[in-house]
């Protein structure tokens, strides 16, 4: 446009050179000249119109590898045939679940499970990689202990005499037991189990923080699953299947253990006391529940039953029992100075009573089997076979897992700050570790912001809500320490691997970890642990620690990194405000700024929060899958992660508008081939599309039953159609199937 000036006023201009011309033809240049700049100004004035209309209608979408690959991810997802006013978890999801079916060595799968596959690909790479010069020692270790788990013909060299061993080290015959074996007693071999095999069976023993007191470890006790799924357990007719394959598993394995024992006595004998066990236990309801009691009491208290119990608690020797949890570490239990916390008293008691009633030998084969079945999946794959066979059964799963996946996983199970170490290095981008920082800080300024507008919170609560927040403590990608050799060996200085020997290296390194655990009881708490290794593909928040863990494992793509903030904040940062929101859950909200179990909450506002959260314990207690329709998901038990998915969605939204109102770029966000769609719509089909996902029947009733997650589908739907945000967004019709007159709304 500016060079069409130019030749104008140079074609009027220097026409002719005549001396008697000039007057006229300046004259005549001129008037030219101002129509010409007067076109010229106009097209102008049009062309930055359009590019204004442009920018703010079609904007001009990104282009880089990052957002290409989002869109493309975007658009096979979608299911455009659906409205997304009537399904958006089928209008978003409809195309990926259509392409992505249950994998046959998996029974679910969705955004989470396909990037724990590509996290566990990669850590095999790494494993098998053949370059050990100069790594720490402990990643050495590491790596050796992949290769003798991968060494699957040395396992059937020495068949099931490990298992022999270990049965009689810890007062146990070598074979099932008929009758009641000579000395034996529940004490002797579940306290020698805890500390040699980490095996908590009968009862819990942990170590950790106090919770009315953070800056201190005790003693914790408290129930314990009896092997398989309580609930199961105590609705023998609805679940008749799961239970007759279990009883299946245990006959079969037992005829492999030995095949002179009554395998189908043994197995009835250990479904019908595992059935004894479920009908003692606090129901989980009770337990999530504020009435639910901690007991704190000194260890000669707990030891002699001075706390109203049964008669027949003192028939069993406890004080034995806390010795052999205790042996060979460097703690002694002072029985008057030690507290100890119960968490469950009730089932405590009522365990000392069954213990008495039942016959000896039932115990017994109780913990022969508790014992047997946890490590014979080490030695024979016959054993591994028939866990496979069990899980096709109940689960749906149709292949077993590749050896070197389920080894993969064993070490980092055993190594993960080791295996970190080469992750970091080879995968993460140390950059984008600071920007998830600054998106957790605008989550909880999000937040905040919430809770200063929350009518149904008087000041002094919400002084006290503002304090905790401010205090949540945030630990993204890894701890820098791990990058030092001599600080990751030293974390796993007392870790023995026995290259070649598997069974032998669990030992050693179960002992290890036991020991260590229990003798944290003479420490002072560590307030910047992390609680999950970097690769791990989660995140968590710790209420004693009231901290939130983002590791490098999910800092990646559909969850970060997707080359456009609208995905980014609707993906990993819903998942941010999801775990700053479970602070102040219906669990969470009872534990203060440090961490500690305090009620801290007025009496008026605390009524105001029930009444809310009783409206979203009745949403989600409606919804059920067509799958199962005789099933609906557990309203009361899933509470925390729906509260959590509702208030981290509304955190994340308004955290993306204050990113909006300081980058002026990010409010005409497009993706390629997706300009149509506003930055607000793209937020939350980012949302919506990390829950896509599939999933086995046996899989799902099990979450149905016991989750305290809802299924994809209802975290989606759920939150959704709480959110006048979206109704908006997606121009949805008050009283349409995702935008119901009344919405449940807390934070």
């Amino acid at each position: 446009m500016f060079s069409l000036d130019s030749s104008l006023q140079q074609n009027c201009c220097y026409e002719k050179k005549q001396e008697d011309e000039i007057t006229k033809r300046t004259v005549r240049c001129s008037s030219v000249l101002i129509g010409a700049l007067g076109i010229s100004l106009i097209a102008l004035a049009i062309y930055t119109a359009v590019l204004v209309l442009t920018e703010y209608r079609s904007p001009r979408p990104c282009l880089s590898e990052q957002c290409v690959g989002t869109a493309s991810r975007i658009l096979q997802a979608l299911n455009k045939d659906v409205d997304p006013c009537t399904d958006f978890y089928e209008f978003a999801c409809g195309g990926w679940i259509k392409q992505n079916p249950v994998p046959d060595w998996a029974t679910s799968w969705d955004q989470l499970a396909k990037l724990r596959e590509q996290l566990v690909t990669d850590l095999r790479d790494l494993l098998e990689a053949k370059d050990d010069e100069g790594l720490p020692q402990s990643v050495k270790k590491a790596k050796s202990l992949y290769r003798t788990c991968v060494n699957t013909e040395r396992l059937e060299d020495e068949g099931i005499k490990p298992i022999q061993r270990i049965l009689q080290k810890l007062g146990l015959p070598p074979r099932p037991p008929t009758e009641m074996t000579a000395n034996f007693t529940w004490e002797t071999v579940a306290g020698r189990g805890r500390r040699n095999l980490g095996l908590n069976v009968l009862l819990s023993v942990q170590v950790a923080e106090d919770v009315r007191n953070t800056s201190r470890n005790r003693v914790v006790i408290e129930q314990v699953s009896p092997g398989f799924s309580d609930r199961y357990l105590l609705q023998p007719e609805q679940f008749s299947h799961e239970l007759s394959q279990y009883h299946k598993y245990i006959k079969s394995m037992i005829s492999i253990a030995d095949n002179e024992t009554d395998a189908e006595q043994f197995a009835d004998d250990i479904v019908d006391f595992s059935k004894k066990l479920a009908k003692i236990m606090t129901p989980v309801e009770v337990r999530r529940s504020g009435t639910h009691l901690f007991h704190e009491v000194s260890v000669q208290q707990l030891i002699q039953g001075s706390s109203g119990g049964p008669v027949q608690w003192k028939q069993h020797d406890w004080e034995l029992y806390l010795k052999l949890v205790f042996s060979n570490t460097s703690v002694v239990l002072h029985p008057h100075q030690d507290r100890v916390i119960v968490m469950d008293l009730p089932y405590l008691q009522k365990l000392s009573v069954l213990l008495a009633d039942t016959k000896p030998v039932i115990v017994e084969r109780f913990l022969w089997w508790s014992v047997f079945s946890t490590v014979a999946p080490m030695t024979l794959g016959a054993f591994r076979e028939l866990g496979f066979e069990f899980s096709r059964a109940v689960f749906g799963l149709q292949q077993r897992t590749p050896r070197w996946k389920s080894c993969t996983a064993n070490v980092n199970a055993n190594f993960g700050v080791a295996l970190s170490y080469l992750y970091v290095k080879r995968h993460f981008d140390y950059d984008s570790r600071q920007k998830a920082i600054e998106m957790v800080e605008d989550v909880r300024e999000a937040f905040a912001e919430a809770v200063e507008s929350l009518d149904w919170m008087d000041s002094t609560t919400r002084l006290k809500t503002l304090n905790k927040l401010k205090a949540i403590r945030n630990f993204v990608g890894f701890p820098a320490w791990l990058l030092t050799h001599e600080q990751l060996d030293k974390h796993y200085k007392h870790a023995e691997v026995v290259e070649g020997n598997l069974f032998e290296t669990y030992l050693k390194l179960t002992f290890a970890a036991v020991k260590k655990t229990l003798e944290s009881l003479r420490e002072k708490p560590d307030r910047n642990r992390w609680v999950a290794t970097a690769t791990t593909v989660n995140a968590f928040y710790s209420a004693t620690l009231n901290s939130v863990t983002f590791p490098a494992g999910i800092l990646q793509p559909p969850f970060y990194g997707n080359g456009i903030e609208a995905i980014n904040y609707g993906s990993i940062g819903a998942i941010m405000g999801h775990e700053v929101t479970h602070g102040f859950d219906d669990q969470g909200r009872r534990y203060d700024e440090e961490g500690n179990l305090k009620q801290w909450w007025s009496a008026a506002t605390l009524e105001h929060y029930h009444s809310k959260v009783q409206c979203i314990i009745d949403q989600y207690g409606r919804y059920h899958m067509p799958q199962l329709p005789n099933y609906t998901v557990h309203g009361f038990n899933t509470q925390g992660e729906n509260i959590a998915d509702n208030g981290g969605l509304r955190a994340a939204l308004r955290a993306y508008g204050r990113l909006q109102a300081r980058a002026s770029a990010e409010r005409r966000a497009a993706l390629p081939a997706l300009p149509h769609y506003s930055p607000h719509q793209l937020f939350f089909l980012g949302f919506a599309q990390i829950w896509c996902g599939n999933s086995t029947v046996g899989a799902l009733k099990s979450k149905m039953v016991e989750g305290v997650h809802s299924p994809n589908k209802i975290r989606v739907i759920g939150t959704l159609s709480n959110s006048k945000e979206f109704a908006e967004a997606w121009s949805c019709p008050l009283g349409s199937p995702m935008n119901p007159e009344h919405k449940c709304v807390l934070w």
